[in-house]
Parts: structure tokens; sequence; C-alpha cells
């Protein structure tokens, strides 16, 4: 019987505007995640530029190359825990869409939470607190509830991103000085970039970054050399002996 009421029973009135609001935060979303994204590669190629003492004005990439290193930087740092987030998320929809579909199941576990002893500890705790509340707190729980939206765009928008550049530009700068010491340790790999130049001779060297028409090499010992285009003969990648055979 209780399911025959709960069925025939009316639905609530959805609150006008509330789609057309979700629209609007998800619209609204999409340039902040783009503008975050983009300070995030920005902040790492600043530390790595930074680690080498070179100028970052005279070598800042394009914007899709900042974009692309953003996002991809990120999901390589959110490897560890891309599993476990992504298997929770599986539990939570089909835990949800499990109670969706078989009634009887949700009608239980409501009835099991309703006569649990938490749930009565609960319900006792606040009706206490119904009838004898706390003028500052209340004051405080309400002035938190009418700025909920401040709080949450300078949490989302401001502080978040700028956390994420911080810890990326740590990144950034740590990746460049493993790169140096595998570099000073004779364990460069084959595979990066090699240019070939006179004035870089024979010698191992970090194809650090490019511009419009130079580029900045990093040699073993500690010299950073800036070649133009022209001083290049050419730049070839060669795959490790390793994956040739």
């Amino acid at each position: 019987e209780l399911i025959k009421i709960l069925r025939h029973a009316e639905l609530e009135p959805e609150e006008k505007g509330t789609t057309w609001r979700f629209a609007g935060l998800v619209v609204a979303a999409i340039p902040a995640l783009t503008a975050a994204t983009y300070l995030l590669g920005m902040a790492y190629h600043y530390g790595y530029t930074l680690a080498f003492n070179l100028d970052y004005a005279e070598f800042s990439p394009p914007a899709d190359y900042l974009l692309a290193l953003g996002l991809l930087t990120t999901l390589n740092m959110l490897k560890p825990w891309m599993w476990p987030v992504l298997g929770s998320i599986f539990t939570i929809f089909s835990v949800a869409i499990t109670l969706l579909i078989c009634a009887r199941w949700r009608i239980h576990l409501t009835w099991l939470w309703q006569s649990s002893m938490f749930y009565r500890w609960l319900i006792k705790r606040a009706k206490k607190i119904g009838r004898y509340p706390s003028p500052s707190l209340f004051r405080a729980f309400v002035w938190m509830g009418n700025n909920y939206y401040k709080f949450a765009f300078l949490s989302l928008s401001v502080l978040i991103p700028v956390m994420g550049a911080l810890w990326f530009f740590v990144k950034g700068v740590e990746e460049a000085q493993t790169q140096i010491t595998r570099l000073e340790q004779d364990k460069w790999p084959q595979r990066e970039a090699h240019s070939q130049s006179p004035l870089l001779g024979d010698e191992p060297h970090i194809r650090i970054a490019c511009n419009a028409s130079h580029c900045a090499y990093r040699l073993k010992g500690g010299d950073t050399l800036i070649l133009h285009f022209d001083q290049i003969e050419e730049t070839r990648y060669r795959p490790d002996k390793a994956t040739s055979k």
C-alpha cells in the first residue's frame, strides 16, 4: 500500500528557472576552467624556464600549447587517484540507479535509516538545538547561507587556481632540475631532441625552449646558449637503442 501511495503522490513543483540557472552555471564554468588550465600550464612552463635562468617573456609559448600542457600535466598528476575516483563515481551511480529502479529496496533502506539509533540521536539533537537556539551561531549560519555563492566563487575561481598554479610552478622547477641532474650524470636519453651546430659541438645538451627566432640550450657544466635558427643545422630525435632493436 505504501508503494501505491508513493506512486500516486503528486510531485513537488520544480522551482522556476532551475534548469536555466544550472545551464548558466555550466556555461560560466567553461571559460573559468579554460582560464584555470591556461594558468596552470603557464605556471609550469614559467617554473621550468626559470630554473634555466631564462626570461619567460622571451620564450613564452602560444596559448594553445599552454592549454595542452596544463591539461596533460594535470591528468598526469591525477593518475594515482584516477582509478579510485572513477571507481567511487561508478559505485555512486550504480547505487543511485539501483535505488531508482528498485522502489522496495529504497523504501527498505529508508526504514532502516529512520529506525537506527544514530538517526534518532540526530533528531533529538536537532529538536534540542531548535528549542534552545544560540543567537550568535544562528546569525553566523544565516550570514554564511546568504553569502554562500560569494565564498564559492572566491574559492573556486581564485583560490584553487592560484594554489594549483603555485604547485605547478614547483613541479616545473623540479622537472628542470631532474633534467639537469641527468645531463650532468651523462644519463640524458637519446630520444630527446639533439641539435647539430658548430657552437654546440658533440656534447650532450638540453633543448629548453624556442621562440619565433631563437632556441635555448643548456650545456653540460652549467652554460646556457641561445642560438638563432640560422646557426642550427638540424634537430634530430633519435630513438633509444632498446626501442630500435
